[in-house]
């Protein structure tokens, strides 16, 4: 995530593409299907296109909020691209690309319907209480810049409010022990689970980090505050180069297309400025118009035909 983040390590990294790419080439596939991570996947289709294998790339990077002429070249070194957004399909069809949206699996997972007080009880939480999830991410790196402050601005929240139950999740034993660990380092009564769905879905309002846990968060209707921080020297590339399109950075507030929630990033992202944020969104009498506008948001990520009826689509085409 970044880029000074992943420069120590590059070699490795490179050396392990180097020979996927061999061993895919070696395998002879009719059709390869790279999904997701752009930096690994793009290279060796690159490669494979050249070899004359057909390529499906499932998930679009984010070519409407920065770098947008890759889809260039996306579209020279795929043969098909899969978008889990409905607006991106355009923007390589408009390149003379093949493009075409197949849903959000989350968006099909979670119900358009969220029961909160049911989640509570499931969670074993008192359903008359208020809860709040915070969610620092699921990044070792995330987590060590995210949470202590997510916390502490936690902890402030419950003594506004001593009713107030606090959740959390993460995706592994040892990331759940270091979100506990920072909670009991500042006395913070926690729950930390495994099922971030499970939480959000209990969570009256969120503090998260950036990334697929704020979509998450729309779509178990949870109205949210998004706290991010990346290194100074990242975040210094992408200012100076003007590497970002969009002046917000969430996905609900791109697929919205405006601040539908709160954005609080950089040197902005202190404990007062969260806590801030939180209390308003709490006292806020526009609950039901942020919900509403997350069930519209929801529905536009669904649609018949899946990415899987998509790859047998191809495949047809490619075996006439």
């Amino acid at each position: 995530m970044g880029i000074a983040e992943v420069v120590k390590k590059l070699p490795k990294l490179l050396k392990l593409r180097k020979q996927i790419i061999k061993d895919i080439i070696q395998a002879k596939p009719d059709i390869f299907i790279g999904i997701d991570a752009p930096d690994l996947n793009f290279p060796i289709e690159k490669k494979l296109k050249k070899s004359n294998i057909k390529i499906i790339h499932y998930v679009s990077p984010s070519i409407w909020a920065w770098r947008p002429k890759r889809v260039e070249k996306i579209n020279r070194i795929t043969d098909l691209v899969m978008t889990l957004f409905p607006f991106e399909p355009d923007y390589y069809l408009k390149s003379g690309g093949n493009a075409v949206f197949v849903g959000h699996p989350l968006a099909k997972n979670i119900s358009i319907e969220i029961d909160k007080p049911k989640s509570k009880k499931t969670l074993g939480l008192n359903p008359n209480q208020p809860a709040l999830a915070i969610l620092p991410g699921s990044r070792s790196n995330e987590l060590k810049t995210h949470t202590d402050i997510f916390v502490k601005t936690a902890l402030k929240m419950q003594k506004q409010n001593p009713e107030l139950q606090i959740i959390s999740a993460n995706t592994n034993p040892e990331k759940i022990d270091f979100i506990k660990k920072i909670a009991n380092q500042y006395k913070l009564n926690i729950q930390v689970l495994n099922d971030a769905t499970a939480v959000l879905k209990a969570a009256d309002f969120a503090l998260l980090a950036s990334g697929t846990v704020a979509l998450e968060a729309m779509l178990c209707k949870t109205p949210m505050v998004v706290g991010y921080k990346i290194s100074p020297i990242t975040y210094s590339i992408v200012k100076t180069f003007k590497m970002m399109l969009l002046p917000y950075y969430s996905l609900p507030n791109v697929l919205y297309g405006d601040f539908l929630v709160d954005e609080v990033l950089q040197k902005q992202m202190s404990v007062e400025n969260l806590f801030n944020a939180l209390s308003k969104l709490q006292k806020t009498n526009k609950h039901e118009e942020l919900i509403e506008n997350f069930t519209i948001l929801h529905q536009s990520l669904l649609t018949d035909k899946d990415a899987a009826s998509r790859v047998l689509e191809f495949t047809e085409q490619c075996l006439l």
